[in-house]
């Protein structure tokens, strides 16, 4: 059995009514512009343009990159996950999301086990901080190599954002 033509229409206009009233109440409609810029666009980051990764409230750092979405865009997602994804991640550690970044706070290094891969609140007992960096804070050694293993170092500034997300408590997660 197939619909008329004027029922289907009918139905059509009750969806759009119903989307139209819920866009309405769901906080689509226009806005005081509070929180905007000059041009009535949000804040950006680093030159980066409107709605960019990493957009965020900074903390205590007053980094403005030092965001989990910043963090898992352009470090963790970005470069680490080229290796450390799936089942076959090395040392089965996964930074292919930002609930598996965020799940690796609570984990202890498979390297250095007395150490967590991200101690919230201390970049300085973080073993990620130490594999990207190269070492510990007081020169320690690391297990292994320097990451990301199959790339360059990052940046001072990547991972200077990595730091200071961690010591600003790993906001996000």
């Amino acid at each position: 059995m197939t619909k008329s033509p004027r029922i289907r229409r009918a139905s059509f206009a009750a969806c759009l009514a119903c989307l139209i009233v819920l866009s309405l109440t769901a906080g689509c409609a226009p806005g005081d512009g509070q929180g905007l810029d000059q041009d009535g666009n949000p804040p950006t980051t680093s030159g980066q343009g409107a709605g960019a990764v990493g957009v965020g409230t900074p903390g205590a750092s007053g980094n403005p990159d030092a965001t989990l979405a910043w963090v898992q865009a352009n470090v963790f997602g970005g470069v680490c996950s080229q290796c450390h994804t799936g089942a076959g991640a090395p040392l089965s550690l996964v930074w292919s999301s930002a609930t598996n970044t965020c799940a690796n706070q609570t984990r202890a290094s498979a390297e250095v086990p007395t150490l967590k891969e991200i101690e919230k609140g201390n970049p300085g007992a973080s073993y990620v901080i130490w594999k990207i960096s190269g070492a510990g804070p007081n020169g320690e050694t690391i297990v292994g190599v320097q990451m990301p293993a199959q790339n360059p170092p990052l940046s001072a500034a990547a991972i200077q954002n990595v730091r200071d997300w961690i010591a600003d408590g790993v906001p996000g997660c």
